[in-house]
């Protein structure tokens, strides 16, 4: 399945619908160039999954591994743009892990990849058939 976000603000609703329908122990892998908006689409999962008051979603690139509580259960963000060989095992079945760079991770049970167009942002779903029978969204493409 193929989602269409043209700004912003559709990537944070569109992330928080999934967080709202994540059971909390998925791993999501995200691929994408930079800007892409990876870090925007777990923003919108930290919320839908109820990030408690006083935590703000950041970036892991320089952290490589950034840990958020939520009311569903841990949000764990992991990065692997400077780091391809980072042990994510052990954060599996802690909570949610949300991957960005994770291309060809084998613990992943959904893969998003995200292209750009001049129109915004195309997100494709693989390997989320249970996530996705969840959601209703009215920007399918």
């Amino acid at each position: 399945m193929r989602i269409f976000s043209s700004s912003e603000e559709e990537t944070l609703k569109f992330g928080e619908l999934i967080g709202k329908n994540l059971r909390g122990v998925e791993v999501i892998c995200l691929i994408g160039p930079l800007g892409a908006g990876k870090t925007t689409l777990v923003r919108g999962i930290a919320k839908g999954m109820g990030l408690l008051e006083g935590y703000q979603v950041r970036s892991p690139t320089f952290t490589l591994i950034n840990e958020y509580p939520t009311i569903k259960g841990l949000l764990i963000h992991a990065d692997l743009y400077r780091v391809r060989e980072l042990e994510l095992e052990e954060f599996v079945g802690k909570g949610v892990l949300v991957v960005e760079w994770g291309e060809g991770l084998n613990i992943c049970t959904c893969t998003v990849r995200i292209d750009i167009t001049e129109e915004g942002r195309v997100f494709e779903f693989l390997g989320c058939e249970e996530l996705l029978k969840a959601l209703s969204y009215d920007k399918v493409y």
